[in-house]
């Protein structure tokens, strides 16, 4: 049985939060929460095994709750939030740096056609990321410590194309890789984040708000360019040619995902071979191992993130388990070793 602690300020969504989690024989409300102090009170005091958390709330607002529970009762939190308007983007993302696991979209109303594939898929991913095992965070300011020294012994045929892949814990460690990167960056980067649907253009938004490159959501034909980002929208694989085109594609989910780090990593080896890298950070299941090591195999650098660093190690470990990668590295050292492997200033990415 999953206990569950509702954080929700309207009478209306928190009722039908309620009735469609007691539905589910395998949930069980434990506790609701109208305000943060509330909240807070109520994780202490209920250990819930999650915690559903609303974006806005009286009081001490939603960010501020979580960051105290995460702090102090740490628990699996996700956020259940309506559309959200691109003004939120940076809120809304602080959250996923406070801790928060996923941002999940609230139900459709009772008796629409989409009410129960909705309510399926919140209580689906509610069940996933119940397993997962927290740990307390401690959110002290300051400067980032002196980086470790690029692990590059030898070197490296040029990067061009730099394809990242994430699941669960990755949009903050995007946000810390990208905003650490010059603007003339010698490489086009290509991202494939797993998102909720609906979530992936206020991603773009908030990654464009501290990334000195510019970030944008992928478009059929673009021709990718050093130092700009391209990100996967929402249901389509983003594949990159030989001539560096993105193509985009509705083909079948791979790993159980549309868009699918496999199929980046597979054309990026087949178009650029040595001449990419391929990174894997913190996320569930599996997407990206097995193409990564075929990456390898072609020649390219292939990087994962380290156990320490990663709020899930699911990808990150598989691909060190079939041995797809040659360094296993923290975010900093990850940033560290991009900048000694792509040259500024570069005039484009294609060949």
């Amino acid at each position: 049985m999953i206990r569950l602690l509702v954080v929700e300020d309207s009478k209306t969504v928190q009722k039908a939060l309620v009735a469609a989690f007691q539905a589910d024989p395998e949930l069980q409300v434990i506790g609701v929460a109208e305000s943060g102090e509330e909240a807070v009170e109520a994780a202490a005091r209920l250990k819930p095994d999650l915690i559903t958390m609303d974006l806005h709330l009286s009081g001490m607002n939603g960010l501020d709750a979580t960051r105290a529970i995460m702090s102090t009762s740490p628990v699996p939190i996700v956020v259940v939030s309506g559309k959200i308007d691109t003004r939120d983007s940076d809120l809304l993302f602080r959250f996923m740096e406070a801790g928060v696991l996923m941002v999940l979209p609230k139900p459709a109303p009772v008796g629409t056609p989409g009410y129960a594939e909705s309510v399926a898929s919140l209580i689906h991913h509610i069940k996933l990321m119940s397993e997962i095992k927290v740990v307390r965070r401690v959110f002290a300011a300051g400067a980032l410590g002196q980086w470790p020294k690029s692990p590059l012994k030898e070197p490296l045929p040029p990067v061009k194309v730099v394809a990242i892949g994430a699941s669960t814990g990755g949009p903050p460690l995007l946000h810390q890789i990208l905003a650490a990167l010059p603007e003339d960056f010698g490489a086009a980067v290509l991202v494939v984040q797993h998102m909720s649907v609906g979530f992936t253009e206020n991603f773009v938004h908030w990654l464009n708000l501290h990334s000195r490159m510019p970030v944008r959501l992928a478009a059929e034909g673009t021709v990718i360019a050093a130092g700009e980002v391209y990100v996967a929208p929402d249901g389509c694989h983003m594949e990159i040619t030989p001539a560096g085109r993105i193509t985009l594609s509705g083909a079948p989910p791979e790993n159980g995902v549309r868009p699918s780090i496999d199929v980046l990593f597979r054309s990026v080896a087949k178009s650029y071979g040595a001449n990419a890298a391929g990174i894997i950070l913190s996320g569930m299941g599996k997407d990206g191992a097995v193409e990564l090591k075929t990456l390898k195999g072609r020649g390219g650098l292939c990087i994962a993130q380290d156990r320490e660093s990663s709020m899930v190690f699911g990808m990150p470990g598989e691909a060190i388990k079939i041995d797809a990668v040659q360094h296993v590295l923290s975010p900093e050292g990850i940033i560290n070793l991009l900048l000694a492997v792509t040259k500024k200033g570069a005039q484009g990415a294609s060949k």
